[in-house]
Order: C-alpha cells, then sequence, then structure tokens
C-alpha cells in the first residue's frame, strides 16, 4: 500500500515524487507511456520563465520568482546543466498605450 500515488511522470510528477523522496513517504508513480517525459515535458524548450508577465503581488508572480530559484537550486542537486543568460521581451503596443 501506498500513502501517495503520483499520476504521471512528466516534469511536475518527478518533481512531487523528488520531494516526497525527502520524507518517510512511500509513493508510487503511474504513468500511461513506457518512459518519464514522454507527454508534454518531452516538447520543453529549457526556456525558465523570466517572471516579468504576471500582475506584482500576485500568487502568480510570487510563484514565478519561487520557481526559478528551485529551478537553479534542483539543477545543482542533480548535477543538471544549467546557465542563466537572461532574453529580451518584445512587446507590441499601441500609441494609446502609453
Amino acid at each position: 500500500m501506498y500513502d501517495v500515488a503520483i499520476i504521471g511522470a512528466g516534469i511536475t510528477g518527478c518533481a512531487i515524487a523528488y520531494e516526497l523522496g525527502k520524507y518517510n513517504v512511500k509513493a508510487v508513480i503511474v504513468e500511461k507511456e513506457n518512459d518519464v517525459s514522454v507527454g508534454t515535458t518531452k516538447a520543453n524548450s529549457a526556456i525558465i520563465h523570466g517572471g516579468y508577465d504576471p500582475k506584482p503581488g500576485t500568487k502568480m508572480a510570487e510563484y514565478n520568482i519561487k520557481g526559478n530559484v528551485y529551478t537553479k537550486e534542483l539543477c545543482e542537486k542533480l548535477d543538471v546543466p544549467y546557465k542563466q543568460i537572461g532574453g529580451l521581451s518584445r512587446r507590441a503596443f499601441s500609441m494609446h498605450d502609453q
């Protein structure tokens, strides 16, 4: 018997399993495919969202920042190459938006 069943072995399911591994929890991942990261995660472009989009003070803005920090820390722990290079964001606007 398991304490937790995780449905899907994509990036989210595997991250949950990783975190649960820090505790005395018996967990199982159930995946319909023949390997991990076969679904949406397979098409991941490896771009970490910069967090510029959400309205300041919202949970989305808070989680963008926390997720960015967590990703870097996790990559270091798992010895996964991580290079923060920054990026440019172009936004179209009209004269009425100014």
